[in-house]
């Protein structure tokens, strides 16, 4: 975690060095193309829950504004706070709806993206333009390399994991009176192929490309060379970065596999200028998001007030 800590520390004063020279028309294509692909991402979640909840009315404006409060969320809160806050806020809009189906279609949503993203690092990898996983424990990003360096411990504690988890759904599949049935709602659009080709697998696909397209322009609001490999590179560690969420945004371990992975295009410090700066921009742009959402949804933005209520 030193690691993680100590490239993030280098990469705020590298940012506050270069402070001046972001060019400020690229960076406003890139927030631009974020926010579509926001919509996009919470649209695809929309038609998820619409499976799910057929006897329901779900309109496009709840799964918005609760998809983009729980993005406000993971901008401040780590380990995936801000799914839970999606959960409550779709649930209220919702009402008596069970709990368990909106957490599956969070699940199901984030399937199809996982073999995207997957996709995408192998195609990196075979071209030569990202390290083997092997090396990423050279790269100083304490959450990758601990699982690396420990792989076989890893592999059994997943292993463990993974059949706990399935003796305790099977547990409360036998004990939980609709517990099941409420758990495979939620993945009720992966029994329509046509359906969920249309519906999750197209959009998700545009949703993959905006975001290659926001890595390309904050690339070049920073001053590095943008270039389709570049950008790739930049989806695909931010993707693995926030895979293991112990800080907001993968903050740390992003700053040190960028500079593992974009050393031959521009000097360590211009590329931690780009890590903390494009983060700190993205995370304030989504803040702001989930402030506008929560205002939509509450009528005012005082985040300490939901508390009480759920």
């Amino acid at each position: 975690m030193t690691d993680s800590l100590s490239a993030f520390q280098q990469a705020i004063s590298a940012f506050g060095d270069r402070l001046g020279d972001i060019r400020l028309a690229p960076l406003a294509i890139a927030l631009a193309l974020h926010l579509l692909s926001l919509l996009v991402r919470s649209g695809v979640w929309c038609g998820i829950l619409r499976a799910a909840f057929p006897e329901r009315a779900v309109p496009v404006r709840s799964a918005v504004w609760s998809y983009l409060a729980g993005v406000g969320a993971n901008a401040v809160a780590p380990l995936r706070g801000g799914d839970v806050v999606r959960i409550y806020t779709i649930h209220r809009e919702l009402g008596d709806v069970s709990i368990a189906t909106i957490v599956s279609t969070l699940v199901a949503e984030a399937m199809f993206g996982g073999v995207v993203v997957v996709g995408i690092a192998a195609a990196a990898v075979g071209m030569g333009w990202l390290p083997p996983v092997l090396s990423l424990p050279d790269a100083h990003a304490f959450e990758l390399s601990l699982v690396v360096r420990h792989a076989l411990a890893a592999g059994v504690v997943i292993g463990v994991i993974l059949i706990a988890g399935g003796l305790t759904a099977e547990w409360a599949a036998h004990h939980v009176i609709g517990f099941w049935r409420h758990i495979t709602a939620g993945f009720r659009i992966l029994r329509s192929p046509g359906h969920f080709a249309r519906v999750v697998a197209a959009p998700q696909l545009l949703d993959w490309a905006l975001r290659i397209g926001v890595a390309y322009y904050l690339l070049a609001a920073f001053g590095i060379h943008p270039a389709l490999r570049y950008a790739m590179l930049v989806v695909v560690i931010d993707s693995i970065s926030t895979a293991l969420p112990f800080t907001p945004g993968g903050a740390g371990a992003q700053q040190g596999l960028l500079v593992f992975a974009l050393s031959g295009i521009a000097g360590g410090g211009q590329i931690l200028a780009f890590s903390v700066g494009a983060q700190a921009v993205m995370l304030a742009f989504n803040l702001l998001l989930g402030l506008i959402a929560c205002f939509a949804l509450f009528g005012h933005m005082r985040i300490r007030s939901l508390a009480p209520s759920v």
